[in-house]
């Protein structure tokens, strides 16, 4: 018990210090680099920002796309403006601490519409492999541009950059396949002592999902690259599908921390280090960079997710209701309702999310 405990007290420091100790360090570096930084020609063209912040506001929209694209594929069909809301309004919940909270209600809220539980749980499942994958597969594409640019282009000459991308491309394509797929995530799920799950769907449909997860990164990547333009009119041509690549890849690796929300500090030190690796910047550009994109994707969610949420009118409210009175039940009584650990029993054996596995 006390073991147990102490490894809670650990991951929330470390949830609420790594991403203070990474912004500190960047605060630092524009500190130490502010002599610099103000000698660059930078511009805060505001039109370009505007852009930038309508192609994140896209991209946050394509989420509820997909997602319903993948609930059909598993039998279950819902009118677009439901999904949009249902899967936007959900995220409203997703800043109270416990990571589990938006995905308990939008399974509540999704199984208002006859969407089965197991349906839900495997939807959210396929809905992360594959964006994980599309991020990791538009990473590789970019590769193909890096060769002339930056570290990687000065270690790697001639065409080692782009065996390398070609070969990533290839290795996602046959990881994605059922049975590899299969195969690989219930091995990861047993190392983490949870339930095997097993996913139907086919080959096609899985890459119809990932190529639109391509999509919405490309929207995303591109937003990135205007917002680059933004500060540094002189960005070349070429840095566009660098950017895109830079983005989808850091949103993974952030990801893959488990330790922050949102992979907040961990996403802008990789934008920053895969700059450094693909396209040099004028000093302190990257990080500038890293922490505007932050705050303007940011904007857009919120915006997009509050619209979302006060569309959904008194259903939103009682789902809400619904899941923190079962959550205030288990804080008070130390003891969770069995329609509750059955829930996130399943949702963390199934299901890991931003930040943590749920559940923890």
């Amino acid at each position: 018990m006390l073991t147990s405990g102490v490894k809670k007290i650990g991951k929330r420091v470390l949830q609420i210090g790594l991403p203070v100790v990474i912004l500190a360090l960047f605060l630092y570096q524009v500190k130490k680099n502010w002599a610099e930084l103000t000698a660059q020609t930078f511009q805060w063209n505001p039109w370009l920002l505007a852009l930038a912040f309508l192609g994140f506001m896209l991209q946050e929209l394509s989420y509820g796309l997909i997602w319903r694209a993948v609930l059909a594929r598993l039998g279950s069909r819902l009118s677009l403006r439901a999904c949009l809301r249902i899967y936007l309004a959900s995220e409203f919940v997703r800043y109270i601490p416990g990571n589990v909270w938006h995905v308990l209600t939008r399974i509540l809220w999704v199984g208002k519409y006859g969407v089965s539980r197991p349906v839900a749980f495997a939807s959210m499942a396929i809905e992360l492999i594959t964006k994980l994958a599309a991020g990791l597969l538009v990473f590789s594409l970019s590769l193909l541009f890096w060769r002339d640019y930056g570290a990687i282009g000065s270690l790697l000459h001639g065409p080692l950059v782009d065996i390398l991308g070609v070969a990533s491309i290839l290795a996602l394509l046959i990881g994605l396949h059922p049975r590899v797929l299969n195969g690989v995530l219930n091995w990861l799920l047993r190392k983490l002592k949870r339930e095997p799950i097993q996913l139907t769907l086919r080959y096609s449909d899985i890459l119809f999902i990932t190529l639109a997860w391509c999509a919405s990164w490309f929207v995303a990547g591109c937003a990135f690259y205007v917002l680059l333009l933004a500060l540094w009119p002189d960005a070349p041509l070429v840095a566009l599908p660098v950017c895109i690549g830079i983005y989808a890849f850091a949103w993974d690796i952030g990801f893959v921390s488990f330790f922050t929300p949102s992979g907040l500090g961990v996403r802008e030190a990789a934008i920053v280090g895969l700059f450094a690796l693909a396209l040099p910047l004028p000093t302190g550009l990257a990080t500038v960079l890293a922490l505007l994109s932050r705050f303007v994707s940011t904007i857009a969610e919120v915006v997009c997710v509050s619209i979302a949420y006060l569309s959904g009118g008194k259903q939103v409210l009682s789902i809400q209701q619904d899941v923190q009175v079962r959550a205030l039940l288990e804080e008070n009584t130390n003891k969770e309702s069995p329609e509750l650990k059955d829930l996130t029993d399943e949702i963390s054996a199934s299901v890991p999310v931003e930040g943590g596995v749920m559940g923890e």
